[in-house]
C-alpha cells in the first residue's frame, strides 16, 4: 500500500496537527538535553545529572494526569496551545541563564508542560476522527511524523549544543511556537463537538448500571447517526440548556467510568509491560554493546538508533497494510511477539558477538513498536466516550512513565542477580506474557460478543 493511498482522505484539521506534531518533535528531546546540558556546559558528573533527568521523568506520572483532566475539563486544544507556549517561553529563557543551575530546573518544568500536553494530542486525534478508519490512519501518521521529528531534530542540534546551546535553546522554543501556531490557526474544533460530548455525558448518566458491553449497541447507534447523509453535525446533539450546562461544567467522574470497564482498565494496567519491554533499548541495549563491542559500543549504539529510525520511516507503512485485517489487539500481540523475538536474539552476542545479529534484532524489535505504538490508542479510543477520553489517555501514559521510570532500575537488579545475557531471555519472557494477556483480553471479548448476538464492530480493528 502507497504511502499517499494509506493517508489520503483525512481531514484537514489532523494534516495540519500531524504537521504541527512533526515540527514541535524537532525539539522534543528534553531527557538528552538536560543530560548534555549539565555535564558539557556545567561539568557536571554524571550521577548528579542523572538526578535531574529522574526527576523530569518522574514529574511526567502527575503531568500526563494533569493533562487528561484539564483536556476534558476545558477542551483539547486550549491545552496543547498553552502547555506548548508555557514550554517555549521557558525554554527560550534557558538562553538568558546559561552556566547555572536554573537550566536544570527550568528543563524539569518544561517535561513538565510538555507532559501535559501528551493526553490532549491522543484526545484530540480521537475527537477529530468519527470513523474508526480514520483514526488508525490518524495515529499512523503521528507516529511516523513524530519519529521523523525525533530523528532530526537530535542530529542538527548535535553540531551547535557543545559550543553555541543558547542558539540551541532558542531554536526548540521557535520550533515550539510554529507548531503552537499552526494547531491554534489551522486545527478547528468545533462547537458541534462540544456540543456531542456534552451529550455524551448526559447519555453516560443515564446508563450507569449497564455492563461495559451493553453500552456498544448505543454507542453504535450514535455513529450511525452522525453519518446519516444530508443530515447537519449539529443536530446530532440537543444544545444543552443552561442549567444542564452549570452542572456539567465539571468532568463526569472518573471512577464509575472504571468500575464500568474493567477490561479497558486491565488493558491499561498490563500496558505497563510494553513500556518496560520499550525502555530496554536505552538502557540495556547500550549496556550490551558496551559489554559486546568494548570502547567501540557507543558508536554501535549510535548506529543502532539510526536503523531504528530509518527502519520506522520505512517499515510503518508496510508493517500496517500487511496487519491491516487485524484486530488492535492482535496487533499489539504480534508486536509483543515481536520485541520478544528481537530483543531475545540479543542473547546469542554472547556465544556470536557479531553487529549483523544486532542489525536483525534492531528490526525486528522496530516492527514490534510499530505494531504496538500506533494501536495501542486505538483499543481505549472506540470504548471511552469522549468526555473522558483525556483522563483515560492520562492514565495510559502515566502507567507509561511508571514503565520508563522503573524499567532501568529493575532491569539494573536484573542485571546484577544474573547477567548481562541471560536479562533478555528475562524479556522474551516478559513479551510472551504480553502477547498472551492481550491475545487473552481479545478472547473474552469476542466470546462476550458471540454470547450476546450482537455484531461486533469494527472500532477493534487494527491500523
Amino acid at each position: 500500500m502507497s504511502l499517499f493511498k494509506t493517508y489520503a482522505g483525512l481531514s484537514r484539521d489532523i494534516y495540519y496537527l500531524c504537521l504541527a506534531r512533526t515540527i514541535n518533535s524537532t525539539g522534543d528531546f528534553i531527557f538528552s538535553l538536560i543530560t548534555l546540558v549539565l555535564t558539557l556546559q556545567m561539568g557536571m558528573s554524571v550521577v548528579s545529572a542523572g538526578i535531574f533527568v529522574s526527576m523530569a521523568a518522574l514529574i511526567s506520572g502527575p503531568g500526563v494526569l494533569l493533562g487528561g483532566y484539564l483536556s476534558d475539563l476545558i477542551g483539547k486544544k486550549t491545552i496543547i496551545v498553552s502547555g506548548q507556549i508555557l514550554s517555549a517561553l521557558m525554554i527560550m529563557s534557558c538562553s538568558f541563564w546559561s552556566g547555572t543551575m536554573t537550566i536544570g530546573y527550568l528543563l524539569i518544568a518544561v517535561m513538565f508542560f510538555i507532559s501535559i500536553t501528551r493526553p490532549a494530542y491522543n484526545a484530540l486525534i480521537i475527537q477529530l476522527c468519527p470513523e474508526e478508519k480514520e483514526r488508525k490512519s490518524a495515529f499512523s501518521l503521528m507516529y511516523l511524523g513524530a519519529n521523523l521529528g525525533i530523528a532530526l531534530g537530535p542530529l542538527i542540534a548535535g553540531f551547535f549544543i557543545k559550543d553555541y546551546v543558547h542558539i540551541v535553546f532558542l531554536s526548540i522554543g521557535t520550533v515550539f511556537l510554529i507548531s503552537t501556531f499552526i494547531i491554534w490557526k489551522k486545527v478547528h474544533v468545533g462547537a458541534s463537538d462540544e456540543q456531542a460530548t456534552q451529550t455524551s455525558i448526559r447519555e453516560l448518566g443515564h446508563h450507569t448500571q449497564q455492563p461495559q458491553g451493553e453500552q456498544q449497541p448505543h454507542g453504535k447507534q450514535q455513529h450511525q447517526e452522525r453519518q446519516q447523509p444530508g443530515q447537519p453535525k449539529h443536530k446530532q446533539a440537543r444544545s444543552p440548556s443552561r442549567q444542564q450546562q452549570g452542572s456539567e461544567s465539571l468532568p463526569s467522574p472518573l471512577f464509575p467510568m472504571l468500575l464500568k470497564n474493567p477490561l479497558v482498565v486491565f488493558f491499561i494496567v498490563v500496558s505497563f509491560l510494553n513500556y518496560f519491554i520499550y525502555m530496554q533499548y536505552s538502557f540495556s541495549l547500550p549496556l550490551q554493546m558496551n559489554q559486546t563491542f568494548g570502547e567501540h559500543g557507543a558508536a554501535y549504539y549510535g548506529s543502532v538508533m539510526t536503523i531504528n529510525a530509518i527502519s520506522v520511516i520505512l517499515l510503518t507503512t508496510l508493517v500496517l497494510s500487511a496487519t491491516r485485517n487485524f484486530t488492535a489487539l492482535n496487533s499489539i500481540a504480534a508486536g509483543a511477539l515481536f520485541y520478544g523475538i528481537g530483543f531475545g536474539a540479543l542473547y546469542l552476542l554472547g556465544d556470536w558477538p557479531q553487529f549483523a545479529i544486532v542489525v536483525v534484532s534492531t528490526v525486528l524489535w522496530t516492527i514490534g513498536e510499530i505494531l504496538v505504538q500506533t494501536n495501542i490508542n486505538l483499543y481505549i479510543a472506540s470504548r471511552v466516550p469522549d468526555s473522558h477520553q483525556g483522563r483515560f489517555n492520562g492514565l495510559l501514559l502515566f502507567v507509561g512513565c511508571l514503565g520508563y521510570t522503573l524499567s532501568p532500575y529493575l532491569t539494573g537488579l536484573f542485571i546484577r542477580s544474573v547477567d548481562m545475557k541471560s536479562v533478555w531471555i528475562i524479556i522474551l519472557g516478559i513479551s510472551l506474557f504480553y502477547a498472551i494477556c492481550m491475545v487473552l483480553l481479545w478472547y473474552i471479548e469476542k466470546n462476550a460478543t458471540n454470547n450476546r448476538g450482537i455484531d461486533s464492530p469494527d472500532y477493534s480493528k487494527s491500523v
